[in-house]
């Protein structure tokens, strides 16, 4: 069963294949060729029209480096050697400053090659084609600047200069900018200045010159902007000294004023007052360290503990000496005890002893703590007397608080001015010393040499370029041409777009229109076989019977979607392939309205199978047989109208006892159906049908029509035996069958005659 499937192959050919593309070329290898060869012609005459082109090109570094003489620091500061002011001074080089100026200075404004267009634009407006009515180009005009100058230090625009003027858009320095070129070489801080002109002398004075140009703008640059801080500074100069002397005269009056003096550079109540601070700070540090010692001393005494941790606090060594003799007197009496008894004499001995010693250590407890009161009595009356001091120096100090804080603002003051005074003098000097020893920040390293040869244009390449963008340009086109087909681009691509068996190929006719001819195609297989066309004829009978799907009798229907694809010349020669190899066959013409197989094998015919189904007329009376062939024809119509429609007649019961009765009778039915899509009637014969070929035609049958045709055919589309490809050009089937002997037989098919078959 046929469906109605969309395919990857709509609106295109067919299938891409290497085959495909070959033979694409070789159908057109005509236009293959004329468009490179064309191309060739047109570029070659092209490339010679073209004027010799010479490049000269000169290169600049920018140096960071320090290069002014002296070691102050200039106004402006050294070039950064980083990608931004690389490309900056890339756009300086190209900018129109510089080109005007190389411009006047070689008088490029007289050079034929600026002021002429060039030769091609020459040639066409000799021809006409770009004639102009446009008046000749005016020299530039300098229009005044009224108010357009700009400070060098601030970029801020002031006031014109006397008789200072701004050049117009110019024509020639937009021509000049087009032929020079500027860039950075590679990531370096080389920048190549590259020229082209007809003459290589000319190139190479032009790239030197816009290279000196840049250099000397460079250093005017410097130099005017020193020239214009120079006098800026100096005028600022004469201020700020005026400014510093009235500050410190303010200081020395302020001063005398207010009876303040001061000493090393601070003033003498001041420090006074610092140091008195500081010798308070330290005397009740003393007296706070001895009231500790002494109340704790007292605080142990009183409270009757031992009296050795006195010793600790007081760490005296004679106290630590007592406290050891009277350990060791303690010791022995100790040990006495344990041999003596109490009013032994030598118990009494050491319990004097102990009783001295600790008497010794009290007494020298006691003067120590005496010693401690001393101290912190003396501590205390130093702290008063310098408390007191401190109070009265710090009365006299807020008395001339207001003053200090006058006399810093007035310090301050002077010493800001003084700061700036000094710097802006120090600026001056060094841009009165360095203004005349400036240097530009980049140099010339080599310098444009005059080229020897020619940089353009590359007419070899010019010509070659043409030549092969032809050749792919004819190859695109006949490959698009054989791709960008409505119809079946080749005949095999059948089974992918309508997924049917593809049964045949049948090569184009000769069409001139002749007499005869069309009796001629009907009739190949008597006229022509062994050619090509009764080769394929043979191929179609065998796909057609394989594909039978029961034995005997039975009814091949031809169809196609449109007139004049070939179906009834299908049809016809089928039938006589069936004949001639002893088929009984039958060759019906089923197209009622054009009955074009009828006026061709059948001009005196008197019935036709529509008279015979709607006038009751026996069919075997209207079948005409061929003798030559042993083929039998059923006409469409007689010699009169038929008054009936044929759709009626094909749809009517009596055809289909017909055709039941002439199955009997025959093996084979070749029926030729009208066309599918305009009427209907190969349709309702379709239903009669045991199977259909449909015949479609090679290029010029839109496949979405096929499509539509083969679907209209409903539940027959079962009994679809396959495509019969027609019209196929013979290059097409020589690359794929080769080619085949086309000698006619004696006699030729001019014998033909058909007479009526006896009842």
């Amino acid at each position: 069963m046929y469906e109605q499937t969309q395919h990857m192959q709509d609106g295109s050919g067919g299938t891409l294949s290497v085959e495909r593309l070959l033979y694409a070329v070789r159908r057109r290898l005509k236009l293959v060729i004329i468009m490179p060869v064309l191309a060739a012609a047109l570029s070659t005459a092209y490339a010679l029209s073209l004027p010799s082109r010479y490049d000269a090109s000169a290169f600049v570094q920018i140096d960071p480096r320090q290069k002014s003489i002296s070691n102050l620091q200039g106004i402006m500061a050294d070039l950064q050697p980083d990608a931004a002011t690389v490309e900056s001074e890339v756009e300086i080089i190209r900018s129109k400053l510089v080109i005007l100026k190389v411009i006047d200075i070689l008088n490029l404004r007289s050079d034929p090659e600026f002021s002429q267009p060039p030769v091609w634009v020459q040639l066409l407006n000799r021809a006409g084609i770009l004639a102009s009515n446009a008046p000749p180009q005016e020299a530039p005009r300098q229009e005044p600047v009224e108010s357009v100058n700009t400070d060098p230090i601030t970029g801020i625009l002031g006031p014109a200069k006397p008789g200072q003027t701004r050049p117009t858009r110019d024509a020639l320095a937009a021509v000049f900018a087009d032929r020079l070129g500027v860039w950075r070489v590679r990531n370096t801080l080389l920048l190549e200045i590259r020229f082209t002109s007809e003459s290589a002398s000319k190139a190479a004075k032009i790239a030197n010159t816009v290279a000196e140009v840049y250099l000397a703008e460079q250093l005017k640059q410097k130099q005017e902007v020193a020239d214009h801080a120079s006098q800026v500074l100096k005028h600022q100069l004469a201020g700020l000294r005026r400014s510093v002397s009235e500050a410190e005269r303010r200081v020395a009056e302020f001063k005398s004023a207010n009876d303040i003096f001061d000493s090393e550079g601070q003033i003498l109540g001041e420090k006074q007052l610092a140091r008195l601070m500081e010798q308070t700070v330290m005397a009740r540090n003393t007296t706070a360290e001895a009231r500790a010692k002494f109340e704790m001393a007292e605080r142990i005494s009183k409270s009757g503990q031992d009296i050795g941790e006195i010793a600790e606090v007081l760490q005296s060594d004679t106290v630590r000496l007592l406290k050891e003799k009277v350990a060791r007197a303690t010791g022995q009496e100790a040990e006495l005890a344990t041999r003596y008894g109490p009013r032994h004499p030598e118990m009494q001995k050491i319990r004097a002893e102990v009783a001295d010693a600790q008497s010794q250590l009290a007494r020298e407890v006691r003067q120590l703590v005496s010693n401690l009161k001393n101290e912190l009595q003396v501590a205390e009356h130093r702290e008063r007397t310098l408390n007191a001091s401190l109070a009265a120096l710090k009365s006299d100090d807020t008395v001339s608080k207001t003053a200090g804080v006058r006399l810093n603002e007035l310090v301050r003051e002077a010493d800001s001015s003084k700061m700036l005074y000094e710097s802006l003098l120090a600026r001056y000097k060094q841009t009165v010393g360095t203004q005349k020893l400036q240097l530009p920040d980049s140099r010339i390293v080599e310098q444009a040499d005059t080229p020897l040869s020619p940089a353009g244009p590359r007419r070899g390449r010019i010509i070659t370029l043409a030549t092969f963008g032809g050749g792919v340009l004819g190859l695109a086109v006949a490959i698009l041409i054989e791709f960008l087909t409505f119809g079946i681009g080749r005949p095999e691509d059948v089974e992918q777009v309508f997924e049917l068996a593809h049964l045949a190929s049948l090569p184009a006719l000769d069409h001139d229109q002749q007499p005869g001819v069309a009796l001629h195609d009907m009739r190949l297989m008597v006229a022509q076989p062994s050619g090509s066309f009764a080769e394929a004829i043979r191929a179609l009978r065998r796909e057609v019977d394989v594909r039978r799907a029961h034995e005997g009798s039975r009814i091949i229907q031809v169809a196609s979607s449109l007139p004049g694809e070939g179906g009834g010349i299908v049809a016809s020669n089928l039938a006589l392939h069936y004949a001639m190899t002893g088929t009984r066959v039958l060759l019906i013409d089923a197209d009622m309205r054009r009955a074009h197989l009828t006026r061709e094998l059948a001009k005196t015919r008197h019935v036709g199978f529509a008279d015979a189904i709607s006038r009751g007329v026996p069919v075997e009376q209207a079948i005409l047989f061929d003798g030559a062939t042993g083929m039998h024809f059923l006409p469409a119509t007689g010699s009169a109208p038929t008054l009936v429609a044929p759709a009626e007649i094909a749809s009517s019961r009596t055809t289909t006892e017909t055709l039941n009765r002439l199955k009997s009778q025959f093996e084979v039915i070749v029926m030729d159906a009208p066309p599918l899509l305009p009427v209907i009637d190969a349709r309702i014969l379709a239903d009669q049908s045991d199977q259909i070929v449909f015949v479609m035609s090679w290029r010029s049958t839109p496949k979405q029509l096929a499509r539509r045709a083969l679907s209209s055919l409903g539940y027959n589309q079962g009994k679809l035996v396959g495509v019969v490809v027609n019209q196929v050009d013979e290059d097409l089937l020589s690359d794929q069958i080769g080619h085949l002997d086309d000698t006619r037989p004696p006699g030729g098919w001019t014998g033909f005659a058909l007479r009526q078959r006896a009842a």
